[in-house]
């Protein structure tokens, strides 16, 4: 009998503590079950989704747009963000990731992307109209949308530009700066093969910008956009900046004469032309011909030509022309006599008193007496008799006349040059003015058996 009761005892325990066990796991699967749904409700992620879910991609673009931050001198951040939001964000899907390293009872941060590119972050906190959950809950609501550097999301260039020094250099409207000159010495390769030869140089800097992000407009000093040399390559673009002003030359020099620019000496490649002109249809008189005069020229050269030359070893002295031609000519020549001079001499002053004094015949007659006959010069100044009464009544007074660059051209020819700067002066009845001229001449004398004549005369362009 008492062990009857002994085994009661023991089962009204053991039901005792399996009824107590029991009520405990459903009071706690009670406590999980309300913990699990309030942690549900108020989990950050849902009100993240909450947020995407009702905000329109306006308001969105807006958001970030609002936050973007300002990138160079040479780059407006917001234009930067419009680019890219426009190619990479507009109809993309959005996505989230916690950003662990900030969380807490007070904020909770969220990175945002579009695709793989991140677009900033969204801070949440706590909302403090949530109701009372319990378990020290609480929902989340929207406190800041931040748009993360626009440049993160950009292939950064950098860009190299080579300009003369001083010109004002611009990328996309800003000026560049000294401190941006990474090589104070630059040769600039964008030469004529001419220039290339030549010792001169103008002188380059090269400047180095980076990072920049998007559209780049360089612009020279005169406002124009230059080009770049090439697309960008691994990351990398070259700009060369010319000087906007360019030279040109032109240089007559008789065959033989050797002509130098800045140093380089003229060939083949810079000869314009070869011409005999100042021989032209004496070629009877000259079994030998003459020379050629040979035209050289050149331009797009970056640096002001010094142009020098030379005849077997002797430095010539240039004429220049009206419109800036140079001309070189042979030196005077031990084999010119006086009696050479003095039939030059006699030329030019009977051609100035036909041509400006007192309108007769005479003058005529004296002029033909030192040209020979059947030339063109001849032609020319017999069918000039009609026209002579225009220029007659000018008084002629000298301030430079020179005979230089006498040169022997066979046995039986030489040639000149005469150079003049005179004040004229018309005192005829119908005109009285004074004026100044300066000019010259290209003169080729030719010994007739008995005197020496002018055959041709040519004026300097």
């Amino acid at each position: 009998m008492a062990k009857k009761e002994k085994r009661d005892g023991w089962g009204l325990f053991l039901l005792f503590w399996t009824m107590l066990l029991l009520l405990l796991g459903f009071l706690a699967c009670v406590f999980f079950y309300k913990y699990a749904a309030v942690y549900e409700q108020t989990r950050p992620e849902k009100a993240m989704d909450t947020i995407l879910a009702t905000m329109s991609e306006d308001e969105l673009h807006r958001a970030l747009a609002e936050s973007v931050t300002e990138v160079s001198e040479y780059e407006d951040g917001r234009e930067l963000f419009e680019n890219f939001y426009a190619q990479s964000v507009q109809g993309k899907e959005l996505s989230y990731r916690r950003d662990l390293s900030r969380g807490g009872d007070d904020q909770t941060v969220f990175f945002l992307y579009a695709g793989a590119a991140r677009l900033g972050e969204i801070r949440l906190v706590p909302d403090e109209n949530s109701p009372n959950y319990g378990f020290g809950r609480t929902d989340w609501r929207l406190d800041a949308i931040t748009a993360a550097p626009v440049t993160n999301n950009l292939a950064a260039i950098t860009v190299q530009i080579d300009a003369p020094d001083g010109v004002d250099v611009r990328i996309n409207g800003a000026p560049l700066h000294e401190e941006q000159i990474v090589d104070p010495a630059v040769d600039l390769t964008e030469l004529t093969p001419l220039e290339a030869r030549m010792g001169a140089r103008i002188r380059m800097v090269r400047y180095e910008i980076s990072p920049l992000y998007g559209d780049i407009t360089v612009t020279d000093g005169e406002g124009n956009e230059v080009a770049p040399l090439s697309a960008v390559e691994n990351g990398h673009v070259r700009y060369v900046v010319k000087p906007a002003e360019t030279y040109s030359f032109k240089v007559e020099a008789p065959e033989g004469v050797v002509v130098t620019v800045s140093g380089a000496e003229l060939g083949e490649d810079e000869i314009a032309s070869r011409e005999s002109n100042m021989f032209r249809g004496l070629d009877s008189e000259l079994p030998d011909g003459g020379y050629q005069t040979i035209l050289y020229a050149a331009d797009g050269l970056f640096t002001v030509p010094d142009i020098h030359a030379s005849y077997e070893g002797v430095e010539l002295s240039p004429v220049v022309g009206e419109d800036g031609k140079i001309y070189f000519f042979y030196p005077d020549g031990e084999d010119i006599t006086q009696v050479m001079r003095d039939a030059a001499e006699g030329f030019f002053d009977a051609y100035m008193n036909y041509a400006n004094y007192k309108y007769n015949g005479a003058a005529l007659n004296t002029l033909l007496e030192h040209i020979l006959p059947g030339t063109e010069l001849d032609s020319y100044a017999r069918n000039s008799y009609d026209a002579m009464i225009w220029a007659s009544a000018t008084e002629v007074s000298y301030d430079e006349l020179r005979y230089e660059n006498f040169h022997r051209v066979g046995s039986n020819c030489f040639t000149c040059t005469i150079l003049y700067k005179a004040d004229f002066t018309a005192t005829s009845w119908y005109e009285q003015y004074s004026y100044a001229m300066q000019d010259g001449y290209k003169m080729v004398f030719i010994h007739d058996g008995s005197n020496w004549r002018a055959a041709s005369m040519s004026a300097f362009d």
